[in-house]
């Protein structure tokens, strides 16, 4: 009996040893190792950054592949699971997301999470949707991301910040999940899947720009896992295709009220996989998703045209500008934009930097003709990769817009979308028909690298070089905590005025809105920009100010305000500060209307008093 038990205990751990080794315990272990310390050293570097201390780039891009490289090279091994690949792929998509918050933490700093922030606050205060935002007006009417974020910040307790920064990150789950399981079920092969997912990645946006607390960061997750269920939809038994249905349709309603960009996408995808499901199949019958399509076309005017009806004076403004720049480039009858180019008196990216850019665009046109071929000969009976090949191209006409001025943001949004496609007819040419003999032992590691480019290369191109990093926004001093300008004219808007009406450039505007929470217009319409810029005091100003009920009036000498990136910050010892003239500021002086309440330096603000 003591035999027998012995034999019982040697074995206990032989089975779970087996167990655990269905999924790679030890690889896994170590990519999660690796991308905490990665973290750490991120966390470092920006410490390092907002000190102002050098080498902070180089400790950074050593902490991303840190996090990035053990989880590439384990998804190029064919003996990894269908689970660890799922794992490894949700480690890299949080992992990345979470660069992204320390970067900001514990407030909003991007320029459109301090407009949806501004939406989210307000929804918690009233509990009611569609409250009016004067500096974005089009965001209101899709309340999605900030409803979901205001619902768990009224439950918990939790900041409008950290509910916001939860919800975001459940949506990147979401996002490299569904691309996984998506591209698994198109493939056949979960090889292919997580190499799929991990080149997805590599997009201009998934560093930053689809990290941030904005409606689109929640509305694209929203439509790949609806792409994902349309897929799994395709290989149902006839009586399960019903059972669909609800989910699918929820997913396309909340794309709706998420994001209206996303969900005019919506309706085209499903149009598309409708469309090449009749080419291969010769039949409208279900599974076809023709139905679906028409659902997310009549959901999206409906919403359009009955909630979100300022939307079409929003898009057609950039759309049109769009065309006209594409069309003045052609032309020659204006220069194209530089590669790189991030604003004016802004230290240029460095050349190794942008050659790792143009590296990572160049490996991936070099492999998607290869992934073309393989799409034709094995998936040609497949709508998912017909839809995913032809995105594959459409995502090199969207790297033309780009060289337009007017055109850049457009080609920039909608690359990501492309990029899906592109993603996995890159995985299929590289890591599903490329088998070499010789020289097998530098395959592995070379894909590895490989990956590494296109995530380094897309972060590049994708965010200003000289915004990677955090920037100092607060500083200590004396044992005590000075804030940088802009932020400590809204921190004492917020303390001192009650209610109010403001006019500021794009950042100061911003931070009045979040944190101070106040009503405020930027911009151009109405124009409060020349208002601000101008240093004489042509007759339509004051006018100007008092149709719209304009208070207070915040006038920041610095040049940089005007920019929703950077002027929230403290300006750095080696950069330059231009400044507009003092006349922007001295031209309220002498009017009897304007009182002084508040001055830091390069900012002033003015209140008008009607009738003084």
């Amino acid at each position: 009996m003591n035999a027998q038990a012995a034999s019982k205990t040697r074995g206990a751990p032989s089975r779970s040893r087996s167990r655990w080794q269905g999924i790679g315990a030890t690889p896994l272990a170590l990519a999660v190792f690796f991308a905490g310390l990665g973290l750490v050293v991120c966390s470092l570097a920006d410490a390092l950054s907002r000190g102002t201390e050098p080498h902070a780039m180089v400790v950074y891009w050593t902490g991303v592949l840190l996090i990035a490289l053990p989880i590439f090279y384990r998804l190029t091994s064919r003996s990894a699971s269908l689970t660890e690949r799922l794992l490894l792929v949700c480690l890299l998509g949080l992992s990345l997301y979470l660069v992204k918050v320390m970067r900001d933490a514990p407030s909003f700093t991007f320029n459109d999470e301090l407009i949806h922030g501004f939406n989210a606050n307000r929804i918690v205060e009233s509990h009611h949707l569609f409250h009016e935002n004067p500096v974005l007006k089009v965001t209101p009417y899709y309340p999605g991301l900030e409803g979901a974020a205001s619902s768990l910040a009224t439950m918990t307790g939790l900041s409008t910040y950290a509910a916001g920064t939860i919800v975001v990150g459940a949506a990147r789950l979401v996002l490299v999940a569904s691309l996984f399981f998506l591209f698994a079920r198109v493939s056949g092969s979960a090889r292919t899947a997580g190499l799929g997912a991990a080149i997805y990645a590599g997009n201009f946006n998934f560093f930053f720009y689809g990290a941030q607390f904005s409606y689109e960061s929640l509305a694209l997750p929203l439509l790949v896992l609806m792409m994902m269920m349309i897929a799994e939809r395709e290989v149902s038994v006839p009586e399960r295709l019903r059972a669909w249905a609800v989910p699918i349709v929820l997913a396309i309603a909340a794309i709706v009220v998420t994001h209206h960009l996303t969900s005019y996408a919506a309706a085209v995808v499903l149009a598309a996989i409708a469309i090449a499901s009749y080419f291969v199949r010769r039949s409208w019958r279900p599974p076809n998703p023709w139905p679906f399509a028409i659902v997310a076309a009549l959901l999206a005017l409906i919403w359009l045209t009955v909630v979100a009806s300022s939307t079409f004076g929003y898009l057609s403004s950039p759309l049109g500008n769009a065309v006209e720049a594409i069309a003045n480039t052609i032309g020659g009858e204006a220069p194209p934009r530089g590669l790189f180019q991030s604003g004016a008196n802004i230290a240029s990216t460095p050349t190794v930097a942008r050659a790792l850019s143009l590296l990572a665009v160049a490996l991936l046109t070099v492999a998607v003709p290869f992934g073309l071929v393989r799409v034709v000969r094995r998936y040609r009976r497949q709508p998912f990769a017909i839809i995913f090949a032809l995105a594959s191209i459409g995502f090199f006409l969207t790297l033309a817009l780009r060289l337009a001025p007017a055109a850049w943001e457009t080609g920039n949004r909608a690359s990501e979308f492309f990029f899906i496609g592109l993603a996995f007819v890159v995985a299929v040419a590289g890591f599903e028909s490329w088998r070499p003999r010789r020289f097998s032992a530098f395959v592995r590691p070379g894909i590895a690298v490989g990956l590494l480019v296109i995530l380094v290369g897309g972060a590049i191109a994708g965010w200003p070089w000289d915004t990677q990093l955090a920037q100092p926004l607060k500083v200590a001093a004396g044992g005590g905590t000075i804030t940088s300008q802009p932020l400590a004219m809204a921190e004492w808007a917020k303390r001192e005025v009650v209610g109010g009406t403001f006019a500021a450039q794009t950042a100061d505007g911003n931070l009045l809105l979040d944190p101070a929470g106040k009503k405020v217009y930027t911009g151009s319409s109405p124009d409060v920009e020349d208002i601000l810029q101008d240093p004489t005091m042509p007759g339509w100003q004051v006018p100007l100010l008092r149709k719209y009920g304009i208070e207070y009036v915040v006038v920041d000498r610095r040049e940089i305000s005007a920019d929703g990136i950077r002027g929230y910050y403290f300006t750095r010892d080696d950069e330059s500060s231009p400044l507009y003239p003092i006349g922007v500021s001295t031209k309220f002086d002498g009017l009897p209307e304007f009182s002084r309440v508040y001055s830091n330096g390069a900012i002033t603000v003015y209140r008008r008093e009607e009738g003084r």
